[in-house]
């Protein structure tokens, strides 16, 4: 199977990587643990969801090379490391999953860190279930912070900041799609950008196809100074202390 085919076979979408380390014992038995009391695959997707969604969210600046195993011990992670770690625990307990990247536009970061009118790229997860492909993001920041990220989107009367779309999801059924960076009624949050699917973010930077947004040595270097700006603001952001910076 080609690395980035569009192919829809679910059984291409089971198989280890380095970062979907499968083999790793305490990954393994944590997602045994979790989905223990499932009866459907749709259950045991929903219940890795709100584990994952349970840590913390936090910006690596690594996040390419980061394997699911790290993610698990580090307890937190962003689009990239947590969704790594989500699509291990999917495959490990034989539900398959993969990560589909779209370009976002940074708007969504607001209130957390500067950004000028720019675009990011963004991991979504995509699980098969019921004979289809459904899309949730919804894991990526955990529940405190997104309480306090609504309250002040409200404060100041924005849609986007904070992490969030205000009119976006906060929790996944297994069921239905489900974002929280966007809203379909707030076309300018939509996905300009569509690249396609793999396994993990290793495969899709790696490509040849995505040379364009590989992170060379200098961005790299300013995202791991960035890492540590947008995580101790999302720390402020989280325990609600410091001031409150206005997202517009």
């Amino acid at each position: 199977m080609p690395l980035f085919s569009q192919n829809d076979r679910p059984e291409d979408w089971m198989v280890a990587t380095r970062l979907l380390d499968l083999d790793d014992p305490k990954l393994r038995i944590q997602a045994m643990r979790i989905t223990q009391l499932a009866s459907t695959e749709t259950q045991k997707a929903v219940f890795i969801h709100d584990f994952v969604k349970s840590l913390p969210f936090g910006c690596v600046a690594g996040f390419d090379h980061v394997p699911a195993a790290a993610v698990l011990k580090a307890g937190r992670g962003d689009c990239h490391t947590k969704g790594t770690l989500f699509v291990a625990m999917l495959r490990s307990v034989g539900v398959p999953a993969r990560l589909r990247f779209v370009t976002l536009s940074s708007a969504f970061l607001k209130g957390i860190i500067d950004v000028s009118q720019g675009t990011i790229t963004h991991a979504v997860a995509e699980v098969y279930l019921d004979g289809r492909w459904i899309q949730t993001d919804t894991y990526v920041t955990d529940s405190l912070l997104e309480t306090r990220s609504v309250q002040l989107l409200g404060q100041h009367d924005a849609l986007v900041g904070y992490g969030i779309h205000l009119r976006g999801l906060h929790f996944w059924d297994g069921r239905h799609a489900a974002h929280a960076l966007y809203n379909e009624s707030d076309p300018d949050s939509l996905p300009r950008q569509d690249w396609g699917v793999a396994h993990d973010p290793e495969h899709f930077y790696g490509s040849k196809d995505h040379a364009e947004l590989a992170l060379g040595r200098l961005t790299r270097t300013k995202w791991m100074l960035a890492a540590a700006l947008i995580n101790r603001r999302v720390e402020q952001v989280r325990t609600q202390s410091g001031p409150a910076g206005h997202p517009a």
